[in-house]
């Protein structure tokens, strides 16, 4: 072969060993970030008593006592408190109490800090159990008659410092961002989470609940 003809050949050698090189030089793009994994609402485990006993709550269990209308409570305990005192004890299915303790450290203690820079010292509610119907409905009987809801009127901060629902869902500050940030948390740990955004009955309260539906009105 000519001398003429090697030159082409050594050139294109000599420009795909300068690419190899440059290619192994050049920086390398990383991988895109893998997407964060949807929220698992809390399933309580195989022993809940157990359980929240482990946690510190203070709890009675209770006899399951059935009513002709349909009302019972599985699994119940009277609850006075969860990792947060309540105002009054009240009568609930003791996997809502898990939840209710799950909630409490992941949504309602960091958003206090993150808001106030102190820690809730107790929850305001309106009740757990009742035998009766959902509100509007005449047939279908409410989680409430399960013990698997709760009415959440309120916080107390420490220093005395009081979030109503009813007075602050609309507060432009500290407090109603503290209380939409609670709302928008229980949606990850509630089957159903009802606020004063969902009518006038939930005016002054959230509902939240374990029942088999789900609805965030967040």
């Amino acid at each position: 072969m000519s001398p003429s003809r090697r030159l082409p050949i050594r050139a294109l050698l000599a420009a795909g060993l300068l690419a190899l090189a440059t290619a192994a030089c050049a920086p390398r793009q990383a991988p895109p970030p893998a997407a964060a994994p949807p929220p698992v609402v809390d399933r309580p485990p195989a022993d809940c008593f157990e359980a929240l006993a482990r946690i510190g709550a203070e709890f009675e269990k209770q006899a399951t006592r059935p009513t002709r209308e349909g009302c019972r409570v599985d699994e119940a305990v009277m609850l006075a408190r969860a990792t947060i005192a309540l105002n009054r004890p009240t009568l609930m299915t003791c996997p809502l109490a898990h939840a209710l303790a799950a909630f409490e450290q992941d949504v309602v203690q960091p958003a206090a800090r993150r808001h106030f820079g102190r820690a809730v010292v107790e929850i305001v509610h309106y009740g757990s159990y009742v035998c009766r119907p959902q509100t509007g409905r005449n047939t279908r009987l409410s989680e409430h008659a399960f013990g698997r809801a709760l009415d959440i009127g309120g916080f107390e901060i420490e220093g005395k410092l009081v979030v109503s629902v009813r007075r602050d869902w609309a507060d432009r500050g500290a407090k109603g961002a503290f209380l939409r940030d609670v709302a928008q948390g229980a949606c990850r740990h509630f089957n159903i989470v009802l606020t004063p955004k969902t009518d006038l009955a939930h005016a002054n309260h959230f509902h939240v609940d374990i029942g088999p539906y789900k609805k965030c009105d967040a």
